[in-house]
């Protein structure tokens, strides 16, 4: 299981992030940039543009063609416009149906899931990027000022968005073990990773079978430990029980 040194000074120029735990464990993000998001927002509009147009056609043919379906219509774009993003990244852990398509994510600037107080405050300060004249170009110049490249939603609501590696399920190891399963219900049904940190998970999981006990417990200890604080597990759950039982969260879901 291997993490990232403290001591390295030679960050790559790109768009990876360094994220370093109390516990000096250090994360990298690879923080998406503006075009990657800009397709993933178009493809957003166009999910939106047909929700808008198939509630339009309903609301005509409920009013029978008459102006009183106008109402309707305007209320739904209303709602939809101001309520897709935030409603999408609240409910699926941070991505929409173009983040989705694009392997994007929408974490906090911490590393961990965003709530859904951040998810409405990052869409709803985000409105504020598309009213025209400005079409956006506070949102351009806050990304290219900023290394997480954040948008003034962003910023707002302390949020990134990230490049979400696509794991495979091919060779995803089962523990099972039932103080594993105990811990189960304690972590949300979905535990969104880091591909550092995901990659620590899947290491320690696949090789803990050549150690014994009191080895994987010194091996698990220090990533186990801030895990634990994260989600509010049982202090006195052993540090191998935790890491597998988030590797299963994190793989495997529900």
């Amino acid at each position: 299981m291997a993490t990232a040194s403290l001591t390295r000074s030679d960050d790559p120029l790109d768009t990876t992030v360094r994220i370093v735990t109390p516990e000096r464990i250090v994360f990298l993000y690879p923080v998406a940039g503006p075009f990657r998001r800009a397709v993933g927002y178009f493809i957003d509009l166009l999910v939106i543009c047909a929700i808008v147009m198939g509630l339009s056609i309903a609301a005509q043919f409920l009013t029978l063609g008459s102006m009183s379906g106008m109402g309707p219509i305007l209320v739904g774009y209303f709602v939809i416009v101001w309520g897709y993003g935030a409603f999408c990244e609240g409910l699926f852990n941070g991505q929409t149906v173009g983040k989705r398509a694009m392997g994007l994510r929408v974490v906090s600037d911490q590393g961990i899931p965003i709530t859904g107080a951040q998810a409405v405050l990052r869409n709803l300060v985000g409105t504020v990027d598309g009213i025209i004249p400005f079409w956006y170009l506070g949102s351009l110049t806050s990304m290219m000022l900023t290394r997480k490249f954040q948008r003034l939603g962003d910023l707002a609501a302390g949020t990134m968005v990230v490049v979400e590696e696509r794991r495979r399920r091919v060779g995803v190891v089962r523990v099972k073990d039932r103080a594993v399963e105990a811990l189960l219900p304690w972590l949300p049904l979905r535990v969104a990773a880091g591909p550092e940190m995901a990659r620590a998970l899947s290491d320690y999981v696949k090789h803990r079978g050549r150690f014994g006990p009191a080895r994987r417990e010194e091996m698990a200890a220090h990533l186990a430990r801030p895990l634990r604080e994260r989600y509010k597990l049982p202090p006195n759950a052993p540090s191998d029980t935790v890491l597998c039982a988030v590797y299963h969260r994190v793989f495997l879901g529900d």
